[in-house]
């Protein structure tokens, strides 16, 4: 058995940073750190917004069903199907940007937002944090309210076959496998 060691000797201390690249959704720095040991070196950093994703559950006639938005997404030039998700706006909190989000995506509210997790997308040079918040309780109480480039479609899946497909296209976005992950985890199932 080992001895827990401080992690001291783990923290790079930062000196310097300069922004090389600003985008409309993320910020690429270099930043110069220092080790203990004082040694320094650059590193990219990105600052990217947090984000949050939704896990809309309602009850079905074989098991719990989920609201889910198909939409085109740039990056991969292809079809996607995703939970309601997107950025938390400056000052919003995340249970706020949840809330939100699922409504403007879907046209629906809910009566109880869970927390189940949020988890650092990649904290190798990545800032950000995504939270995934688990929605009951749903009603619908309007029409979706999207953004100006924003085109989805919502549709409902059953549990069985969002955990037959999660993983693979269409269902292959890392962030919803990830909520996925954190929903079948604060579910039980396993």
């Amino acid at each position: 058995m080992s001895r827990k060691t401080p992690d001291n000797h783990l923290i790079w201390e930062n000196m310097d940073s300069e922004t090389v690249y600003d985008a409309r959704i993320f910020r690429v720095r270099t930043v110069r750190r220092r080790r203990a040991s004082g040694e320094h070196a650059p590193f990219i950093s990105v600052d990217a917004p947090d984000w949050v994703t939704v896990i809309p559950e309602m009850p079905g006639s074989n098991g719990p069903e989920f609201l889910v938005v198909k939409q085109y997404r740039h990056g991969t030039e292809r079809v996607g199907v995703e939970f309601p998700a997107g950025v938390i706006d400056p000052g919003e909190s995340p249970e706020t940007a949840a809330g939100r989000e699922l409504l403007e995506e879907t046209g629906y509210k809910a009566s109880e937002l869970i927390r189940i997790g949020a988890v650092s997308p990649n904290p190798a040079f990545m800032t950000n944090i995504t939270f995934t918040y688990l929605a009951k309780g749903l009603e619908k109480v309007a029409e979706q309210s999207l953004d100006e480039h924003e085109i989805l479609d919502v549709h409902i899946e059953e549990f069985e076959s969002l955990q037959r497909q999660m993983g693979t296209d269409p269902f292959d976005s890392a962030i919803t496998i990830q909520a996925w992950h954190l929903y079948l985890m604060a579910s039980g199932r396993i």
